[in-house]
């Protein structure tokens, strides 16, 4: 019997109010299990983790197959474990077998309400109005509130590093749990804080400018520029710095126009169509 006030055992008798009926307040996540079944104490703490860290936005209730035969026939149980999601009444998604955490995570993310979802689109906003201050305070205080909710990471990450606090977004990245530091949007704002810390001892744009329109083999003008470029989101022009440095000295930095395209193109995500259109020239320059 789990010990979590967030998960309960139902049968046919109570299974309408607990799931049916509960599902129209909070989403319920139904595991169909058996005793005999190895899979499913697998997969039970899992699930009692997540209602414990989610704090009542959505309930697990155990239905035990062997002993209600009846509800599983209802609902079509060929197999277990079995996961089934119910919002208002129906079912919404459902998984079979023993699933990552992250997958079950990713499940509820897409039906569990979180007030810390709501807190970063108010911080998102207050970053593009310039309120850097008030977004850093407001995610700080998510942060505090629901740890578990990892996308507030690089969110804060990024305020940090709009602020110009390069080593308090170091210290703040270093700490995040490796299980998430190869998350798309974290390694973003590693990528992101990396070229920040090369900016921060750079000349202003105008001289770095000068400077290669004085000598246009300049890399180091041409790599700092570059990561100017990226700190103010001018993407392209930032790629076509480092490509002028994978052109002009593949041995720059050690391969620095090369490296400096692969985290752009990181940051951008694959599906970006400059990522596509500089990988072609990139190609195109290494072979």
């Amino acid at each position: 019997m789990s010990k979590s006030p967030y998960v309960f055992d139902a049968d046919s008798a109570s299974f309408q109010a607990m799931v049916l009926d509960g599902s129209h307040r909070v989403p319920v996540l139904v595991d169909f299990w058996a005793e005999w079944c190895g899979p499913c104490r697998t997969l039970a703490p899992i699930l009692e983790k997540l209602a414990d860290e989610f704090q009542g936005r959505f309930l697990v209730v155990k239905v035990d197959t062997d002993r209600e035969q009846e509800v599983a026939s209802q609902f079509g149980i060929r197999s277990l474990p079995t996961v089934k999601l119910f919002k208002d009444g129906v079912v919404v998604d459902e998984f079979m077998g023993v699933q990552p955490e992250s997958r079950v995570r990713a499940l509820l993310e897409r039906f569990v309400s979180r007030e810390s979802e709501d807190a970063r689109a108010k911080a998102q906003s207050l970053r593009e109005n310039g309120q850097l201050t008030e977004a850093r305070s407001l995610l700080e205080k998510t942060h505090a509130d629901d740890p578990g909710n990892q996308h507030v990471i690089p969110d804060l990450a990024n305020v940090l590093i709009d602020l110009g606090e390069l080593n308090q977004a170091k210290k703040f990245l270093d700490s995040a749990p490796d299980s998430v530091k190869s998350d798309d949007d974290v390694r973003a704002a590693i990528v992101r804080l990396e070229f920040a810390e090369v900016s921060e001892s750079s000349p202003p744009t105008d001289e770095l400018i000068q400077a290669i329109e004085k000598e246009p083999r300049d890399c180091e003008s041409r790599y700092r520029l570059g990561t100017l470029h990226v700190g103010r989101g001018e993407y392209e022009a930032a790629l076509e710095q480092f490509i002028e440095i994978l052109r002009i000295d593949r041995a720059f930095r050690d391969d620095a126009g090369r490296q400096g395209l692969l985290s752009v193109f990181e940051m951008l995500g694959n599906d970006h169509p400059l990522v596509a259109h500089y990988r072609t020239r990139m190609s195109s320059l290494l072979y």
